[in-house]
């Protein structure tokens, strides 16, 4: 078990130290470099220390260079929507679940819904677009929202944690998802190509 942790450690401290140079390697296509190894993988899921319910390691799983067109590689998080998607992937940890990871597609439609459910707070706007195959994705499958007001970003997980519904849209196949918030409204959305 000790030399687990410790395996896990070292790739953190290996990943982290690495990590200040991966928006110039994401520049520099034609020049190949630690982080182009990374190009074709995503994190799959995630170890959690549940004394302190920090991420430990992170292990990779290859992804079909299809859908990684789809994803941001360099996507920009705000901190309170960058919290919430890693309390997703704490959530999902407990159930054995890969991470997830946002996309501009995700993100651009959530950001929409959050402003959308200020007026109306229901899903009606989602099943809308569902149903009339009117998401604003490139290619989907399968898609999901959560929506959710509260006073504080920290409490939004637990409270769709609490709903039997939100929490199977939280444990849903569902790789790439995001949540934006504006002012206290947040809205989740998840697509699978």
């Amino acid at each position: 078990m000790k030399i687990r942790l410790l395996s896990i450690i070292l790739c953190i401290l290996i990943f982290t130290s690495f990590s200040s140079l991966a928006a110039s390697a994401n520049e520099t296509k034609n020049n190949p470099t630690f982080f182009s190894f990374f190009e074709n993988y995503i994190v799959a899921y995630n170890v959690i220390d549940a004394y302190n319910n920090r991420v430990l390691a992170a292990h990779t799983t290859a992804v079909h260079n299809e859908l990684l067109q789809i994803v941001t590689k360099s996507q920009s998080l705000s901190d309170v929507s960058a919290y919430l998607l890693n309390g997703i992937n704490i959530y999902r940890a407990t159930f054995g679940l890969s991470s997830v990871r946002s996309s501009s597609q995700t993100c651009a439609f959530a950001t929409i819904r959050a402003k959308e459910i200020i007026n109306s707070f229901s899903h009606d706007g989602f099943y809308k677009r569902v149903n009339n195959h009117t998401i604003p994705y490139a290619r989907w499958s399968h898609a999901t929202e959560n929506i959710a007001e509260a006073p504080s970003y920290k409490n939004v997980v637990k409270l769709w944690a609490d709903s039997s519904g939100h929490a199977a849209n939280m444990r849903d196949n569902t790789p790439y998802i995001c949540i934006q918030q504006y002012r206290n409204y947040y809205a989740f959305e998840g697509m699978r190509p």
